[in-house]
């Protein structure tokens, strides 16, 4: 009988939330009406939101855009957590609207406000059909202030940065259960180079061998020398050969590249090594 009852009180939840709701007031409040014609056509309801799959909201829904399908799927995320209620999430909305509270519920329209309020009124705009909303900030840890100031169009260098990051922190610690601890900074640095997690290849003729030992007291002539006497004895046995070749052919022009003139018969002749 319980369950009976959960079942139509789900179905009337649903019923709140009818394809003209989804296309005219959700999809607004979280940033994306210009989503409204194709869902409106679908006839996409709430029962159908959970189950839409990328294909379909790439294809049939025209939803290209990575970060407006997450957009979409936190507010899913925001209504699962509210049972689909629509009342309540009206009433939620209602009472934090004067306040720093519950940005959970917030939609696109409540935190362009915020966004004003806090002295950044010209930034404000771009926030229109970007699709950041109140559940994409409280439920994704990796939203912070850096990508809420390129959604505004912030310059990096700006006092504006500065002023939301320190709102920015604010609104979380106030009115989301996301927390800033000191060492939290640390995760949005730079990471390292991909060129220093490679690691060296290693000189012809050294694969798998053990490098040469460098003397640090030593001259910067006698280290030059020691490497290149290592080198030498590592290489191949055909490598040798090659650089003793190489080393013994006279340079063009000396007296031993020169042809010889035999006294006897007076021809040039030619020595090869």
């Amino acid at each position: 009988m319980s369950k009976l009852k959960s079942d139509s009180q789900e179905s009337l939840a649903f019923g709140d939330m009818n394809h003209e709701w989804i296309g005219n007031e959700w999809l607004p409040s979280i940033g994306l009406p210009q989503y409204r014609s194709t869902f409106m056509e679908c006839l996409v309801d709430a029962r159908m939101l959970d189950h839409l799959t990328k294909k379909e909201l790439r294809g049939q829904l025209k939803m290209v855009d990575s970060f407006h399908r997450a957009s979409f799927s936190y507010g899913i995320m925001c209504l699962k957590k509210l049972n689909y209620d629509r009342k309540d999430l009206e009433r939620r909305r209602e009472e934090s609207a004067g306040e720093v509270r519950d940005v959970l519920v917030w939609s696109n329209d409540r935190l362009i406000k915020w966004i004003i309020s806090i002295g950044l009124r010209d930034f404000a705009n771009h926030l229109i059909e970007s699709g950041v909303h109140g559940a994409l900030i409280a439920l994704d840890d990796t939203f912070d202030h850096s990508t809420l100031a390129l959604a505004l169009q912030i310059p990096v260098s700006s006092q504006a940065r500065q002023i939301l990051e320190r709102e920015f922190n604010n609104l979380l610690s106030l009115g989301t259960d996301r927390r800033i601890e000191e060492g939290d900074s640390a995760k949005f640095r730079r990471g390292p180079s991909w060129r220093k997690k490679l690691k060296p290849k290693d000189p012809p003729g050294q694969k798998g061998k053990e490098r040469a030992p460098l003397d640090i007291s030593a001259s910067p002539t006698q280290q030059l020398e020691a490497y290149e006497a290592y080198h030498a004895a590592t290489l191949p046995i055909t490598n040798r050969m090659a650089s003793v070749r190489s080393t013994s052919i006279p340079a063009l022009g000396s007296a031993e590249a020169s042809p010889k003139m035999s006294s006897s018969t007076g021809n040039i002749n030619n020595y090869s090594c």
